[in-house]
């Protein structure tokens, strides 16, 4: 996971999120030589990482101590932060004041959209800026200060990093082409001469392929919920609501509309039942059965799942695409460049962590 908890804290450096130093006595989750990390600052971080990893790699959630795995990665995370902050500092680097006003001016354009996301007339983005700037109980000055600080630590791994790492040549990035299509064919055990880190990094990136060149579905579906452990008649009258729904879609509902008056996964709901775009191994096997054998614009009968009753509607189906070299040579070189980039601030902070006194308190409170 090297190259989502490296490129992710790299993201983080000029983030901007709005949160600041606590204002009330926090208990600590670790102290960085004289820098206090409050449990408030390490929740966060582990919210936004468990995001990052659900997106990236949905599998993870999978392990048994993925949740440890999490907890450790958040605080290091952290502890990561406050070392490159500090190093910063140290050398006094230098942010310009156009350089602070365009981040301000960044962080304001992201209060530019409602949650529905049509724009917002100027004076009621700002209005949208400050109530979050007071809710998170940041004045204005401590705010431009933490971008400030932000600013600094970019700068700093932009000079002292990103110039160390190397771009890959051609016959490194034809073999990594190549372990790529051993994943996809399922060959995982013919590759040879990678660590256990650099192996997790790999299947994060052939995963990603894996979605590109699969055949692929776009689904909608309504979702009768039945709830665990429920009653033999409740199951019964979940089933025959299902039914009844499909009827009606044969008849004059309109599937959107079946949507928003019935079902029960209301995230989904809100976006006209879609799933989005789901290959081989993403869906309950139930669904996924029914799913496959359905052509485009086709409604299924119910299908069971441990969630409830699902009717599925198909809106498009994608064949699937051999994986060619040419085709796909940008982005490995950018993605082995990103993994340079990452072994290099790793080791960076590898060696600021040698000369700093971090103390964990986490253990403690337990």
């Amino acid at each position: 996971m090297r190259t989502i908890n490296k490129l992710a804290l790299a993201a983080g450096l000029c983030a901007c999120a709005l949160s600041a130093s606590a204002k009330v006595v926090e208990e600590l989750a670790a102290r960085v030589n004289n820098e206090a990390v409050t449990i408030s600052d390490y929740n966060r971080a582990k919210e936004a990482l468990a995001e990052q990893y659900a997106a990236a790699m949905p599998d993870f959630f999978k392990q048994p101590n993925a949740g440890e795995q999490l907890a450790k990665a958040a605080l290091d995370k952290l502890v990561d932060e406050a070392l490159l902050r500090q190093k910063a500092e140290a050398l006094k680097v230098k942010v310009y004041e156009r350089e602070l006003e365009n981040g301000v001016s960044e962080i304001r354009k992201r209060f530019g959209r409602a949650p529905g996301g049509e724009a917002l007339p100027p004076e009621k983005a700002e209005a949208a800026f400050r109530e979050e700037l007071k809710r998170e109980g940041v004045t204005m000055e401590e705010f431009r200060e933490r971008i400030r600080k932000q600013l600094m630590v970019q700068k700093l791994v932009q000079d002292t990093v990103r110039t160390r790492a190397k771009m890959p040549g051609d016959a490194e990035t034809k073999a990594y082409f190549d372990n790529i299509s051993l994943v996809l064919n399922g060959e995982e055990a013919a590759i040879k001469g990678l660590n256990e880190e650099d192996m997790q990094d790999l299947l994060a990136v052939a995963g990603r392929f894996k979605e590109l060149t699969s055949e692929r579905l776009r689904l909608r579906h309504i979702l009768i919920k039945v709830k665990e452990g429920a009653a033999p008649e409740e199951k019964k009258a979940a089933q025959a609501k299902a039914l009844a729904l499909r009827k009606d879609l044969d008849g004059k509902l309109d599937f959107d509309d079946a949507v928003i008056k019935n079902s029960d996964d209301k995230e989904s709901a809100a976006r006209a039942g879609d799933l989005g775009y789901v290959v081989k191994g993403m869906l309950p096997a139930e669904v996924e059965t029914a799913a496959f054998k359905m052509q485009v614009g086709d409604n299924s009968q119910p299908v069971e799942s441990k969630f409830g009753w699902h009717i599925l509607r198909l809106e498009e189906k994608r064949a699937a695409q051999k994986l060619r070299y040419e085709a796909v040579k940008d982005d490995l070189e950018q993605v082995l460049s990103q993994n340079s980039f990452a072994s290099e601030l790793g080791s960076y902070i590898k060696d600021l962590r040698k000369e700093a006194k971090i103390q964990i308190f986490l253990n403690e409170k337990k």
